[in-house]
């Protein structure tokens, strides 16, 4: 089952060709140099060279699609301490020191032993050292190892690996303060689906996830996946020690409830899983592989309800070509995040001719991530040309922008003015995005007027700033909505005071103020709604935002819950900023700036220390339509050396005449 694929906002630069000449490739050429600062725009030059010959635009892929590169020198080599080295798990952690920043645990014999190396660059590896304190009875297998690191907790590193003391088999937990000195070793999972001689397992944690929010012993934020005999089943547990397995419904002769789902028929799935990458709070991916010889990629918005994007894997997912490493076996996959839209990957296989069971990498690259990281701003728009910007209108109700009553306003200070005194109905400026939960929004606005219109009762008019998603994996709505009176901002309803929690005052909203949003799910809730799609009451806490003002990041000023409501029929999966008048309010407010990224970002400084300006160029009937973010002046250039000339007269969204082979632009602020 494929996943639907659309295009990102990210600015994009279209072939330009001129008249009479062939395809060819296309070139793009940015340059950063420091300049004095203009008015609020970051003191960038940013320069694009056109050829003008032609080549097919790429797109921006969905969040889920992964490029492999595989290594050309497979096997690596892990220095085992034992005879083998394969059924790899890897993780990545910037923070660590350079020389160890990749490490791994892997089986050393057939589940007889696990080593664990680390390597600078995922090539190059350490001396293998076998793993202490597993199995002190002496009399238990130990393999397929499964590690969580989080450096909160006193020991950071979890394992879960097979064993069977006393010839039951188990998945079983140890703790370690260093990832190969391990204690405390207990069985974690045994019996029921488990069966006899498990092959595949994979531990997730979601902090915050339970059943009944008010009840401590109802925590449930791990969850492990695991080989069963009729599909991929999960247990879970409070402390990720001793894990439950979910249970049938002792209601219905249904015997399937207990597996993991796969879109959109929701039936159960066979394979063997071996690893749950978590990016976000809806961002899961899990490795299956089966008969040894293939790995499938799966995804999933809450872990419970999946989607098949490769089965196998492109390039990497099947075995190898006959005389290769793994030309018997390929499988049993692990992956980790790397940052700026990386990933990095180990499998395990078999050679025919040698037998020998080794590991293999491979190196990923997904051009959402690259375009819109965690925890880096994204996309900024300082309002110097909101069309060019990407802004459109928008209104559900027939508001469509007449100029006076009903207008978006472009000042002649850089600043935005959205306006909608109709007396019923709604119109917001809107801009497509790409997040996933949690992201963060940050805007710097001012409410010009309001007033309840027609029939409305709301005794505080408001401007809001909604976000949304219409993610169709996640179940509930993903709607956050941020509401901003002359006195106060909050939840949806800013009069009802007696809803605690509901609205802060204090605040003078006629005068530009900046509000730094992040939004999350509630886990608790997203735990209820997957068990009852239909509980209301965790539709609306579902989501979550947390306001901070004018950058006051040592708390934040509150924190809201959604109203339940899912977004407009136009949003698309990866989501909308909207901003503007919701009916029975109207009047007008004036944005400054507006930007937005992946994860929870609370950075103290400005837009101006760290966007750059943004340069596209499009092909137009009559030459190309140039457009570009951040103000500064247009210069252009026969060769990239310059002579750079002004091109005065040519605004943003200006079409310019082709009539020299090639030409080089640039903005310099």
């Amino acid at each position: 089952m494929a996943v639907a694929r659309r295009a990102s906002n990210a600015h994009a630069l279209a072939p330009v060709t001129a008249p009479g000449e062939q395809g060819g490739d296309r070139i793009v050429s940015i340059l950063n140099q420091a300049t004095p600062m203009k008015n609020k725009v970051v003191t960038a030059l940013l320069g694009v060279l056109v050829t003008l010959q032609t080549a097919t635009l790429a797109q921006t892929e969905a969040k889920w699609e992964i490029k492999w590169t595989d290594h050309t020198a497979n096997p690596v080599d892990m220095k085992s301490p034992g005879s083998r080295a394969y059924m790899p798990y890897v993780l990545y952690d910037k923070s660590w020191p350079a020389e160890s920043r990749y490490r791994a645990w892997y089986d050393t014999e057939s589940i007889n032993g696990i080593g664990y190396s680390s390597s600078t660059d995922g090539i190059t590896w350490s001396q293998g050292k076998a793993l202490t304190g597993l199995n002190a009875d002496g009399t238990s297998s130990s393999g397929r190892p499964v590690v969580l690191y989080h450096k909160v907790w006193a020991k950071p590193y979890r394992l879960y690996y097979y064993g069977n003391p006393g010839g039951v088999w188990q998945v079983r937990v140890a703790e370690s303060a260093d990832g190969i000195k391990f204690e405390n070793d207990k069985a974690a999972l045994q019996g029921g689906r488990l069966g006899t001689f498990p092959d595949g397992h994979a531990v997730a944690h979601l902090p915050g996830r339970t059943t009944d929010p008010n009840d401590p012993e109802a925590a449930r934020p791990f969850i492990m996946y695991f080989r069963a005999a009729t599909g991929i089943a999960w247990a879970e547990s409070k402390d990720g020690y001793e894990f439950t397995e979910a249970a049938d419904s002792p209601d219905t002769a249904d015997t399937d409830e207990g597996l993991i789902r796969i879109l959109p028929e929701g039936t159960p799935f066979n394979g063997q899983p071996s690893q749950v990458l978590q990016l976000a709070q809806n961002d899961f991916r899990m490795f299956v592989f089966e008969q040894n010889t293939n790995f499938k990629y799966l995804v999933s918005a809450n872990g419970l309800t999946w989607e098949i994007v490769e089965d196998p894997v492109a390039v990497i997912g099947s075995t190898g070509a006959d005389g290769a490493w793994n030309d018997q076996r390929n499988y049993s996959a692990s992956a980790a995040y790397l940052g700026d839209g990386r990933f990095f990957l180990m499998r395990g296989g078999r050679a025919n001719a040698s037998g020998l069971y080794r590991t293999g990498v491979a190196f990923g690259e997904s051009a959402f991530y690259k375009a819109n990281d965690l925890g880096k701003w994204a996309y900024y728009s300082p309002m110097n040309n909101w069309q060019a910007e990407g802004w459109e209108t928008f209104t559900s109700t027939g508001n469509e922008p007449d100029g006076t009553i009903t207008a978006i306003i472009q000042n002649a200070d850089g600043t935005v003015s959205v306006r909608d005194r109709k007396e019923s109905g709604n119109f917001y400026m809107v801009h497509d995005s790409a997040w996933v939960v949690p992201f963060t929004v940050e805007f710097r606005a001012k409410l010009d007027d309001g007033a309840t219109t027609g029939t409305g009762v709301d005794p505080y008019p408001k401007y809001t700033v909604s976000v949304f998603q219409s993610d169709t994996l996640n179940p509930g709505p993903e709607g956050w909505q941020p509401a901003i009176a002359r006195d106060r901002f909050g939840r949806w309803n800013l009069g009802d005071e007696s809803i605690a929690g509901s609205i802060w005052t204090q605040v003078d909203n006629a005068q530009f103020q900046t509000y730094t949003v992040v939004c999350r799910f509630d886990e608790a809730a997203r735990a209820q709604l997957a068990i009852n799609p239909s509980d209301s009451g965790a539709s609306q806490r579902m989501p979550v935002f947390d306001v901070y003002l004018n950058r006051d990041f040592s708390a934040a000023k509150m924190s809201f819950y959604g109203t339940g409501f899912a977004g407009w029929p136009s949003v698309d999966y990866d989501g909308r900023f909207d901003i503007g008048f919701p009916g029975p309010s109207s009047g007008q407010l004036t944005v400054d700036w507006a930007r937005w990224g992946n994860g929870v970002i609370l950075d103290p400084n400005g837009p101006e220390a760290t966007a750059k300006p943004v340069l596209a160029i499009a092909r137009a009937a009559n030459g190309v339509r140039i457009n570009w973010t951040g103000g500064g002046v247009l210069q252009s250039a026969s060769e990239l050396s310059g002579p750079w000339m002004d091109e005065n007269g040519v605004t943003s969204g200006s079409t310019v005449p082709i009539t020299v082979a090639r030409k080089f632009y640039r903005v310099k602020l």
